[in-house]
């Protein structure tokens, strides 16, 4: 198995956050991302600044068996209905299509689950996004939505609850740990 471990952005040196905006901005992974433009350094660690004062958002670099290779997030968090909307992304060319994807979904859902506690967990997908749609999918993520964005790309609003993950997490433990 691989060790997959988050750490929060806000205990990283300015060396890794710079390395979090590198990836970022790479075209593969803007192309992906509902918000597309080049984010300048300023814009970035102005961005992790507000995040020691917005508790709506969390943002952990991920490490596989202890090299930094992408980034997972909660946005848009609500905490009276215990849901909120997450993503993540691969950063390191060398980690793509290793299978490491489905290590990262499972720490999520564990982590939101099991120690947040919450209920429902969303996220937002580019209709032609097939392999995150896939990965997704893997994980019983349920379609509960569609919509655009400004350049009329149709976008696919997935949902797991809680009772997903109690229905499924034995499936998922089986094959990720």
């Amino acid at each position: 198995m691989n060790h997959i471990e988050f750490i929060d952005i806000l205990s990283a040196d300015d060396e890794l956050k710079e390395k979090v905006r590198c990836w970022r901005n790479k075209e593969r992974i803007r192309k992906s991302m509902l918000m597309q433009h080049q984010i300048s350094r300023k814009e970035h660690f102005k961005w992790i600044e507000n995040l020691t004062k917005n508790n709506n958002q969390k943002f952990w670099i991920v490490f596989a068996n202890g090299i930094s290779i992408g980034s997972a997030y909660l946005q848009n968090t609500n905490y009276s209905k215990l849901s909120s909307e997450w993503g993540f992304y691969i950063g390191e060319d060398a980690y793509k299509g290793k299978g490491l994807a489905k290590y990262i979904v499972y720490k999520l859902l564990h982590h939101f689950f099991e120690v947040m506690k919450f209920d429902v967990l969303f996220t937002k997908v580019f209709s032609d996004n097939v392999p995150a749609i896939k990965t997704y999918r893997k994980f019983k993520f349920s379609e509960i939505g569609r919509s655009s964005n400004n350049n009329s790309r149709e976008i696919i609003i997935l949902g797991f609850s809680k009772n997903d993950w109690e229905k499924y997490r034995t499936d998922f433990e089986n094959e990720c740990l």
